[in-house]
């Protein structure tokens, strides 16, 4: 009896794991097709984006693939993740078994109706993961543009995961790509590996207070919400497939795979209807990426959370200035006195500790003060704040009428008829992105400038063709001070120009400035000291070297309407080697705006050095798209 239970019970296993080691094997032509489905490529990140666009994986670290062809071949990972997924696993920690590393690829293809009955393990780290986010529904989160941070000025995107139940986004999660740099790399060699491929891009979850508190307090960023209107099944797969590339990486580039391009690729590899990534051949800027989703139909609300430092701008709006004085009291005196609070009305009293507060924070924390008492100074001061009973007492912050993704195209195409000095001439120009003062400020920061790349030909009367600029960056940060900061405004500028002053010859030309600006109602004064250098062979006859090194300040006034733009500024940069060589450039530009895709300029220009003068009038229209 005994040897009979014993038969039965060793057939039995027999039987079990016999069926477990052999995996059903699927018909190879219907493989094929299965591994060009749209949604497998996307779970394996089989895109194109670039001037070389290989046909593999732009997932480059190699343990992500069961298949040493994975890379290349999507097919040869579908097998092997077909037969991994029919295995039993046999090593100690049941986490590192395929389904529980891949639980995105599981679930996709068993919705594929294989007749395959795959192995499906407990995951114990992926079930706490997973139950830790347990989302509901998905955000596209979209801090506005920082000129002052490479990799962000123009702008990033996230996604935040919103928990079931919960009406506090701040204990939600975020998904964010970015590139994990080194931090001892300065902004010069960040912004080259940026461009170059080289760093790593990772996928991160973090609580999403933390991404609140770095780019709406510490970067002083807008923040635009958008509810991604995804069903649940497909929430769940976004979920399980972030679990899956958490660990990995990709080459980040600045321009083509970066932070809302990845993003993009992932929200496609979770939905069977979405293919967002295909318009993006060259390039990804993180407001055409919100416009592209806005295309495909899933963006539902929007919410804007204004960064610190437009909560205190519109808040000083309303104090006085005995008021600004009494918070610049509070905040930088050693000694904390309440003294001068006495003079004011209850509520005048609670505007200055609340102003006061965020003061402190931003000096703590945005301008890495030396003074070590902030801290304990912000605590006080919000202590202070909530004894009062009122609780508003100031009017709600405008959310702006036109959001980031809602702003001009971010290509343009201009032609241009001029004159110079007798001279007429055609000119075309294309700039692949971004924003310059002149054009419409809506969706933009106000004084902020950025473009790369752009670049222009011009045409003669004698029919002859040349080069008339390549611009490589070209970064204006003109921010306004205000009663309490006053941000330093910068300019700087790497381009192939010609220079009136030999010939109009082509010149190397590094130009940069810093300053202040000051806002008065729709207009900015702008002051700069400049510095110039130029390089060019030409250079030697007139200078008897071929470079001249120029300095000097400029002055800028600019106008902002709603459709109506005017700019002039004055230029004065003395040469370094040959004081005798000074360059002035006097300058008027008028934009106006005929509809969101087209706009007319007209510009007024005299340059003079020494004897020579040049005077130019143009007319310019320009297209966006």
């Amino acid at each position: 009896m005994r040897f009979l239970v014993f038969l039965s019970s060793v057939l039995c296993c027999l039987s079990v794991f016999g069926t477990e080691s052999k995996p059903v094997n699927v018909d190879d032509s219907a493989l094929t097709e299965l591994a060009q489905k749209p949604l497998w490529l996307d779970l394996l990140h089989y895109h194109q984006i670039g001037v070389i666009s290989p046909n593999e994986s732009q997932i480059d670290d190699s343990k992500f693939f069961l298949s040493p062809q994975g890379k290349i071949d999507p097919k040869a990972e579908l097998k092997a993740t077909l037969i991994a997924f029919q295995t039993p696993f046999t090593g100690e920690d049941v986490n590192q078994a395929s389904q529980c590393l891949y639980p995105a690829r599981l679930s996709w293809l068993k919705s594929q109706n294989l007749g395959i009955s795959f192995i499906e393990p407990d995951c114990p780290d992926f079930q706490d993961w997973y139950g830790k986010l347990n989302g509901e529904s998905i955000y596209l989160v979209f801090p506005a543009a920082y000129l002052n941070s490479p990799s962000s000025m123009y702008g990033h995107t996230l996604l935040r995961i919103k928990k079931k139940g919960s009406n506090s986004p701040l204990l939600d999660y975020a998904v964010n790509y970015a590139a994990n740099a080194d931090p001892n790399d300065n902004q010069l060699v960040f912004s080259y590996k940026g461009l170059s491929g080289g760093y790593p891009g990772v996928i991160s979850v973090t609580p999403y207070y933390e991404k609140v508190k770095e780019y709406n307090f510490l970067e002083s960023r807008d923040i635009w919400e958008y509810k991604l209107n995804l069903t649940q099944q497909e929430v769940d797969q976004f979920i399980r497939h972030v679990w899956e590339v958490r660990n990995t990486y990709m080459e980040y580039y600045f321009f083509s795979e970066n932070c809302s391009y990845q993003l993009l690729a992932m929200l496609d590899a979770s939905s069977d209807r979405l293919n967002t990534t295909k318009n993006f051949n060259y390039w990804a800027i993180p407001a055409d990426t919100v416009r592209e989703l806005k295309d495909a139909g899933i963006l539902q609300d929007v919410s804007y959370r204004p960064s610190v430092v437009a909560q205190m701008e519109h808040m000083l709006d309303e104090l006085t200035h005995e008021q600004v004085d009494q918070v610049k009291a509070l905040v930088l005196n050693e000694q904390l006195s309440l003294e001068g609070l006495s003079d004011f009305s209850e509520d005048e009293q609670a505007q200055i500790l609340e102003v006061a507060y965020q003061y402190s924070r931003y000096l703590s924390a945005r301008e890495k003060s030396t003074l070590t008492y902030l801290n304990s100074r912000s605590i006080k001061l919000l202590s202070l704040r909530s004894k009062y009973d009122t609780t508003n007492v100031f009017l709600p912050i405008k959310t702006p009428e036109i959001r980031d993704d809602e702003g001009h195209k971010t290509q343009r195409l201009g032609l241009t008829l001029g004159e110079a000095e007798g001279d007429y001439f055609t000119q075309i120009e294309y700039r692949p992105s971004y924003h310059d003062l002149l054009d419409a400020k809506g969706g933009y920061l106000e004084g902020a400038e950025l473009s790369m790349f752009s670049g222009s030909l011009s045409v003669s009367e004698d029919e002859s063709l040349r080069i008339e600029e390549i611009s490589f960056i070209n970064i204006r940060s003109l921010a306004p001070s205000n009663a309490l900061v006053t941000p330093k405004s910068w300019q700087i500028n790497a381009s192939l120009v010609r220079d009136f002053a030999i010939d109009d010859a082509m010149v190397f030309r590094l130009k940069g400035g810093a300053g202040v600006t000051e806002k008065v109602s729709n207009h900015l004064f702008t002051l700069l000291i400049n510095g110039s250098a130029s390089a060019s062979d030409k250079y030697q006859d007139t200078y008897r070297q071929k470079y001249k090194v120029q300095v000097g300040p400029q002055l800028q006034w600019l106008y902002s309407g709603e459709t109506h733009r005017l700019m002039a500024s004055y230029e004065y940069l003395d040469d370094i080697d040959h004081h005798e060589k000074t360059l002035k450039i006097g300058k008027i530009e008028w934009s106006y705006l005929v509809d969101p895709d087209w706009q007319v300029r007209i510009k007024l220009e005299q340059k003079k050095q020494d004897n020579l003068k040049q005077n130019i009038a143009q007319v310019s229209l320009l297209h966006y798209f």
